[in-house]
């Protein structure tokens, strides 16, 4: 009998290659820095993320009093109340609070996703609970890159073959397509080092001076919050924990 499959897309701008279904995960990830972040946020008691694609819509809301978190081109937005550090998130006054998230890459990607599948995401610091979430549902699975600017970037790749590994290898999924060979291949060899890797990249050099070291080794390591954000209509939330 034919598993679930397991597809991996390179950048939003290949999402017109794939079929729209209502049955599919679309699995979001953007490591360097928005799904790390917003995953972060949510492992210290985030109600809700809500995103959005524009600055101008993020800048409407912060003028209806809502809190407001986000960067363009990496740096933080002038009017917002956070950057996109996920380091900024680690703070138990967090717990409760909705926030609205705009970013280059990450939330257009979320937004863009929704058109393909159930829209959830990850990072690093909740692999592990992503991994348990898709294998209790045991539905076909699209890992959606965020990129930079619509183009390919190493890092999100490279957690996107972390993620893909786990599935065929673990779990029992099909590769859907060569990107999710290639994307495994990627981390089958990054892993061995993988900060070392990953410090290469375009989007590690680019935030340099924008994010320190420290925060951006932080995107590589995972905590292990057993948080699965997914989108309910407009808003991500922490979907109820599957458990083994």
């Amino acid at each position: 009998m034919k598993g679930p499959v397991a597809d991996v897309c390179f950048s939003p701008a290949l999402l017109p290659g794939f079929e729209k279904r209502t049955d599919r995960i679309v699995v979001v990830i953007d490591i360097l820095r928005a799904t790390t972040a917003m995953c972060t946020a949510f492992g210290f008691g985030v109600k809700s993320v809500i995103p959005v694609m524009k600055k101008e819509t993020a800048l409407a809301r912060k003028e209806k009093g809502w809190l407001v978190a986000g960067e363009e081109n990496g740096i933080r937005l002038p009017f917002a109340d956070f950057g996109n550090s996920p380091r900024e998130f680690r703070s138990k006054a967090m717990k409760g609070k909705e926030i609205v998230f705009c970013t280059t890459n990450g939330t257009k990607a979320i937004l863009k996703g929704r058109s393909y599948g159930q829209v959830i995401i990850a990072s690093f610091v909740n692999l592990e609970a992503v991994c348990t979430y898709i294998k209790k549902q045991k539905r076909d699975v699209l890992i959606l890159c965020a990129g930079w600017k619509d183009r390919f970037s190493l890092e999100d790749s490279v957690a996107a073959g972390a993620l893909a590994d786990r599935l065929i290898h673990a779990y029992g999924y099909l590769p859907g397509n060569d990107a999710a060979l290639a994307a495994i291949s990627l981390w089958n060899q990054a892993s061995k080092s993988l900060l070392k890797t990953v410090s290469r990249s375009d989007h590690y050099l680019r935030l340099l001076g924008i994010e320190d070291r420290k925060g951006l080794r932080y995107c590589f390591f995972p905590e292990k919050f057993r948080v699965v954000p997914g989108l309910q209509t407009s808003k991500l939330i922490n979907l109820p924990e599957i458990k083994e």
